[in-house]
């Protein structure tokens, strides 16, 4: 049976092996050598600095948690039976290779009952973003909260899509402008919703994610006093591919409004 201390064990392991990682990060911030497309997604671009985070992630997990299963944007993968891993080592590439200011590492734990443990380390900008399931969340050591905002049409959030699918996209556009204040698009999605359960920003919809894109932000954001579905208002499981977070009072209408 597992305990907080095991679950605390579980973050701290984590965060070593990302502060571990957060040199290689920044020291490859703003640069373009050495990157790739990858073959199966036309635009979708892989850096060096994604492998080698990733590496060093995986090795620093398999090392501690030998029995635990490991999934990573990468192509990093271990099967395992109770708890899983889900690594993004660079959630904005196209964001860090460019040295624009909106990129992150994301790690996360799940267990058959969803996310464990949350991290979302931002190296640029000195700043991580924690959780523990039952623990609440953290921004630098600092609890977090979600905003107050109760009205949809005074609200400010962020939305991602895959920009292939234009007819989904201006579908989630033409919604949000009719039934919200205002909207950025960041490109990396888990500093996104981190910034949900901050308070910074009011929601975050998204039409086209894998799971280790918000494996560890929607833990972050639960437990600073969010709500997050899937755009339908199911559960988001590790096969999901959309996402609404929002600061749970908001959630309701949005959901309407995204049918």
């Amino acid at each position: 049976m597992r305990t907080m201390a095991d679950t605390q064990k579980f973050l701290e392991v984590a965060l070593e092996a990302v502060k571990r990682a957060e040199p290689i990060f920044l020291k490859s911030f703003g640069n373009a050598s050495g990157v790739e497309i990858k073959k199966d997604v036309v635009g979708s671009e892989v850096s060096g600095a994604d492998k080698e985070i990733e590496q060093l992630l995986t090795s620093a997990i398999s090392s501690a948690f030998p029995d635990h299963g490991i999934v990573g944007e990468e192509g990093a993968s271990k099967s395992g039976s109770l708890y899983m891993w889900y690594f993004d080592p660079i959630d904005g590439t196209t964001n860090h290779i460019r040295g624009l200011h909106h990129c992150s590492i994301s790690v996360a734990l799940w267990d058959a009952h969803g996310p464990l443990v949350g991290i979302v380390s931002d190296p640029v900008n000195k700043v991580c973003f924690t959780a523990t399931r039952g623990g609440g969340a953290f921004k630098n050591g600092r609890p977090i909260h979600v905003s107050k905002t109760t009205v949809l049409a005074k609200s400010i959030g962020a939305l991602g899509w895959n920009w292939k699918d234009g007819r989904s996209r201006n579908v989630l556009l033409d919604t949000i402008v009719k039934h919200t204040y205002r909207f950025r698009v960041f490109s990396g999605s888990a500093l996104e919703i981190c910034f949900v359960a901050s308070g910074v920003l009011d929601f975050f919809v998204s039409i086209s994610l894998h799971i280790w894109d918000m494996a560890a932000a929607i833990l972050i954001l639960t437990e600073a006093g969010g709500a997050v579905t899937e755009q339908k208002g199911g559960d988001v499981t590790a096969q999901s591919t959309t996402i609404v977070g929002t600061n749970g009072k908001l959630h309701g209408d949005l959901l309407s409004a995204l049918k």
